[in-house]
C-alpha cells in the first residue's frame, strides 16, 4: 500500500501524511488527531514504507555493516549480538559478514558495504594494517575497528588490555609454582598474538628471566590450530607444566590432547587462556581466564560510530578496555 491509498481514505495531503509517517508531525504543527487518522489509516492498510526511496531522499540507509572473521567462534558470535541490539536500539539495521579469517573476503566486504552506501561499519580485521584500497574507502564510509586493531592508524578502534591481561594470567601461573610454561599463539603478525605474547614475555621476563623459545609454538586461531599445536607440544616437550592460549577456540582444541596426556602421564597441566570463564563450569579442570568485557566493547564501538563528537581525529577515539582475570578450581 502507498501513501495514495492512505490519502483516499483521510482526505489529507501526500505531504501531510509523509511528514506525520516520517516522524516530522511536530516541527510542521500537525495536530494530535490528523496524526491519530493518518496512523489509524495506514496500520489498517498494513502500510511499510519504501525503505530504498526513503534513503535515497534522506542520503542515509539506517544500514550499518559488521564484519568479523569468524561466526564460529562464540566470542565473535556473542560480540556481534550485542552490537547488533545496541544498532537496533538506535534505529539502525546491521549486514553481517563473516570472512572466515581470510584477508581477501575482508578487502571484498569492505567494498561491498561501502558500494551498498552504508551508514558506517564495524570490523574485526584480520589485516595487520590498512591496505592500499582501504584508505580510499574509508573516506567514502566511517569505519570503526574493534578487538584486533591496526598499530597505526588515524582510525577509531576500541580494544582490550590484552598485553596486561595477559602478563597478569603469566605471573599467576607463575605464583602457582609453574615453570615450564608453553604459549600457544594464532597468526604471528597479528595485533591480538602480538599483544598477548608481548604480555606474555613480560610476565615471564620479571618472573622466571626468559622464555623458552621451543615452549612458544603458532599457528592459527582455531580449534584445529589449538589441537595441533597442544599435541606437537606435548610429543616434544612432554615436561611441559602450564599452557597459555591466545583464544578460547585455541584452549578448546588444546583441551583434548592435555586430557590424554593427564591420563597417560598421571599428572596435571595448568590451563590458561583467553575467554573461557563462561565455560569454566563444563571443563572440569583448574584454569585460568582472561575474560574480555564484550558489553564495554560493543557499546564503545558503536558510539564511536554514531557519535560523531567521539569519532574525532584525536587519540580521543582510540579506547582500551580492561580485562578481568579470574581463577577458577585453583584451591
Amino acid at each position: 500500500m502507498s501513501i495514495k491509498e492512505i490519502s483516499k481514505i483521510t482526505g489529507f495531503s501526500y505531504s501531510t501524511i509523509s511528514r506525520v509517517l516520517g516522524g516530522k508531525a511536530e516541527e510542521f504543527r500537525i495536530s494530535a488527531q490528523t496524526r491519530r487518522r493518518i496512523m489509524e489509516a495506514a496500520a489498517r492498510l498494513n502500510y511499510r514504507p519504501n525503505i530504498l526511496a526513503r534513503s535515497l531522499r534522506l542520503r542515509k540507509t539506517t544500514t550499518v555493516g559488521l564484519i568479523v572473521s569468524d561466526i564460529q567462534n562464540p566470542f565473535f558470535g556473542e560480540l556481534a549480538s550485542r552490537i547488533e541490539q545496541l544498532l537496533r536500539t538506535r534505529g539502525y539495521s546491521t549486514i553481517l559478514c563473516n570472512t572466515n579469517e581470510v584477508p581477501e573476503n575482508e578487502e571484498f566486504y569492505l567494498k561491498i558495504l561501502v558500494d551498498r552506501k552504508v551508514d558506517g561499519i564495524i570490523i574485526a580485521p584480520i589485516h595487520t594494517a590498512e591496505w592500499d584500497s582501504m584508505e580510499t574507502l574509508v573516506r567514502q564510509t566511517p569505519v570503526v575497528l574493534i578487538d584486533r586493531i591496526f598499530h597505526d592508524t588515524a582510525l577509531p578502534w576500541v580494544t582490550s588490555a590484552n598485553a596486561e591481561a595477559a602478563e597478569e594470567v603469566t605471573r599467576e601461573i607463575v605464583r602457582l609454582g609453574h615453570r615450564r610454561i608453553a604459549f600457544l599463539g594464532g597468526t604471528p603478525e597479528t595485533y591480538i598474538t602480538g599483544a598477548r605474547f608481548k604480555g606474555f614475555q613480560k610476565g615471564m621476563a620479571e618472573t622466571l628471566g626468559a622464555v623458552d623459545e621451543s615452549l612458544v609454538l603458532m599457528k592459527g586461531y582455531s580449534a584445529r590450530a589449538g589441537e595441533e599445536m597442544m599435541e606437537k607440544l606435548l610429543d616434544g616437550r612432554p615436561e611441559v607444566e602450564a599452557v597459555f592460549c591466545v583464544n578460547n577456540l585455541v584452549f578448546f582444541g588444546a583441551a583434548g590432547p592435555a586430557n590424554r596426556f593427564e591420563l597417560q602421564q598421571g599428572r596435571p597441566l595448568m590451563m590458561a587462556g583467553f575467554d573461557i570463564g563462561l565455560y569454566a563450569n563444563l571443563l572440569k579442570r583448574p584454569l585460568i581466564s582472561a575474560d574480555q568485557n564484550l558489553g564495554e566493547l560493543a557499546s564503545t564501538a558503536v558510539g564511536l560510530l554514531l557519535d560523531p563528537d567521539a569519532r574525532s581525529s584525536s587519540t580521543a577515539n582510540h579506547k582500551v578496555i580492561p580485562v578481568s582475570v579470574v581463577k577458577h578450581r585453583l584451591s
